[in-house]
């Protein structure tokens, strides 16, 4: 399974990549002919088995930092960039971010069931992902409101990767592992999870897989 539209370009390529075949051009067609072989693998989306339980919190992303893996989980407050849209004055919130290589799968799902309160593009740089770059390059903001509380993913495009792509908007109600949208060519997928009832599961290292890798467990808040 592709990205839709992949298949009707792949096609056009392919057609070009012929021509200068039958014209004695054999290393322009190789060199059209990788490309084809390129973007096939960059733009599919498979289907994923997606868990099944309550409280369950999945990948956003495919990850790979430099070895392709998560790399960081860390604590995050309320004044921190953009974590105003997402935590309450006061809170703190966990924050949970993957990698992509350009070889990765790049199609982006929802981590938990829930609304879409908020969404905001900010344009920005496009330096290398793996650095601290969450206040300097282009990102996407989403909100989803939770049965759990606000849960926000931030997709953050790198060096390569220059276009952010969204496929929910406001007033939308999400299923956990839903497609969200894609980062085209490799960069970064934050998840910002309630501090107070989140059990993060996921360790420093693990490879993921969006939709299908457990990350944490939400659970119920106390009254």
């Amino acid at each position: 399974m592709f990205v839709k539209g992949t298949l009707k370009k792949a096609g056009i390529l392919f057609t070009l990549a012929v021509l200068p075949f039958l014209f004695g051009y054999v290393i322009i067609s190789f060199l059209l002919f990788s490309f084809i072989a390129f973007m096939m693998q960059f733009f599919r989306d498979p289907e994923r088995s997606i868990p099944v339980g309550e409280g369950l919190v999945l990948a956003s992303a495919d990850g790979r930092t430099l070895n392709g893996k998560i790399d960081k989980i860390k604590v995050v407050n309320y004044d921190d960039h953009l974590m105003n849209y997402i935590l309450d004055k006061g809170k703190k919130g966990i924050l949970i971010s993957t990698f992509m290589s350009p070889f990765d799968v790049h199609v982006n799902r929802v981590p938990l069931s829930g609304e879409v309160v908020e969404t905001k593009y900010c344009p920005g740089k496009f330096q290398i992902a793996w650095k601290d770059v969450q206040k300097e390059n282009e990102k996407n903001l989403i909100v989803i409101n939770s049965e759990y509380g606000k849960v926000g993913v931030i997709q953050i495009a790198g060096f390569v990767a220059r276009r952010i792509v969204q496929y929910i908007n406001v007033g939308d109600h999400v299923k956990t592992g839903d497609r969200l949208g894609m980062i085209r060519f490799g960069s970064r997928v934050d998840i910002i999870l309630p501090y107070e009832n989140c059990e993060v599961l996921v360790k420093v290292g693990k490879k993921s897989k969006a939709g299908e890798t457990i990350v944490a467990k939400m659970l119920k808040k106390k009254h």
